[in-house]
C-alpha cells in the first residue's frame, strides 16, 4: 500500500482481515504526518504492528516492476525491493476544478467560495471537498461526509433566500480492525498537545493547542473525550490541561 495516511491504513485493516500480507510505503518520517500528531500516529503504528502490518516510513515509491501484463514487484527510494501481487495507491486527492476555471470562477487548489458558498460569480455555488471556505484568518478545503453535506444544506438555504453563513465545525472518523478513531475539530497550525489515556483499555485521545487555545482532539476508542471535545468546539469553552492531565478526572468537569 503506497500511503501512509487514513485511506492507506484503512486499507491495510481491510487487507489483513482478508488475511493478506501488508506492506505500508510512506515517504514522510511517519504515517499521518500531514494530519495527526505524533502521539496519534505512534498509536495507530502499534496497532497496525500487532496486525502483522510491515510499515516502511521515510522511503517512497520509485517505479512498480511488471510482469507478463501484471505487477509483481515495488522498487523503492532506498533501493530495495518488495515482491507484491498487487499494489493499493493512498496518496491524497487532488480538486476537480476544471469545471470552475471554464466557467471563469476564481479557484486555487479547490474553487473559492465566500461563507455563503459563492463563489466569484454570485450566481454559482460550490460545497464539499471541491470547495474552498474561509476559515478563521485563512481558508481551507475540508474533505469529510460531513462539511460534504453541511455545506451543501447551508448553500440551499442561501439559494432559497436565507442569510445565514456557513461555518464549519469538523469531524471526521476512521475505522481500522476494532479501532475506532473519532476526530473533532481542525487540528491546522497546531503547536502543542496533550495526550491522555481514556478509562478503557486501548483509549487513548490526543487534545491540540494553538497558542494555548484547543483546537482539536483525535480520540482512539473513547468516546466520553470525542463527545467533550466536539461539546467544547462548539461552545468556545477552553479546556483546563491539569484535568485533562490528569486520567482520574472526570471530562464532565470541563463543561461545568
Amino acid at each position: 500500500i503506497i500511503g501512509g495516511g487514513y485511506i492507506g491504513l484503512e486499507a491495510a485493516a481491510v487487507a489483513r482481515y482478508r488475511g493478506l500480507e501488508v506492506t505500508v510505503i510512506e515517504m514522510a518520517d511517519r504515517i499521518l504526518q500531514r494530519v495527526a500528531a505524533k502521539e496519534t500516529a505512534d498509536i495507530i503504528r502499534a496497532i497496525h504492528e500487532s496486525h502483522d502490518v510491515v510499515i516502511r516510513e521515510k522511503t517512497g515509491l520509485k517505479r512498480l516492476v511488471g510482469r507478463d501484463g501484471h505487477v509483481c514487484g515495488a522498487e523503492l527510494s532506498d533501493g530495495s525491493v518488495i515482491e507484491i501481487d498487487f499494489a493499493i495507491v493512498g496518496i491524497g486527492v487532488v480538486p476537480n476544478d476544471q469545471l470552475a476555471k471554464e466557467a471563469g470562477l476564481d479557484v486555487a487548489n479547490g474553487i473559492l467560495v465566500n461563507e455563503f458558498a459563492r463563489t466569484s460569480d454570485t450566481s454559482i455555488f460550490a460545497a464539499g471537498d471541491c470547495a474552498v471556505q474561509p476559515w478563521q484568518d485563512g481558508r481551507i478545503r475540508l474533505e469529510s461526509v460531513q462539511n460534504a453535506v453541511d455545506q451543501a444544506e447551508a448553500a440551499a438555504a442561501v439559494i432559497v433566500g436565507g442569510d445565514a453563513p456557513y461555518d464549519p465545525k469538523p469531524w471526521f472518523w476512521s475505522d481500522q480492525y476494532d479501532v475506532k478513531l473519532q476526530i473533532a475539530g481542525f487540528n491546522l497550525g497546531y503547536d502543542e498537545t496533550l495526550l491522555r489515556r481514556g478509562a478503557r483499555e486501548g483509549a487513548h485521545s490526543v487534545w491540540y493547542f494553538r497558542n494555548g487555545q484547543f483546537i482539536a482532539v483525535d480520540a482512539i476508542n473513547d468516546a466520553k473525550a470525542y463527545v467533550t471535545g466536539k461539546k467544547l468546539l462548539e461552545t468556545g469553552i477552553n479546556p483546563d490541561k491539569a484535568v485533562l492531565a490528569d486520567a482520574a478526572a472526570d471530562l464532565k468537569q470541563l463543561l461545568a
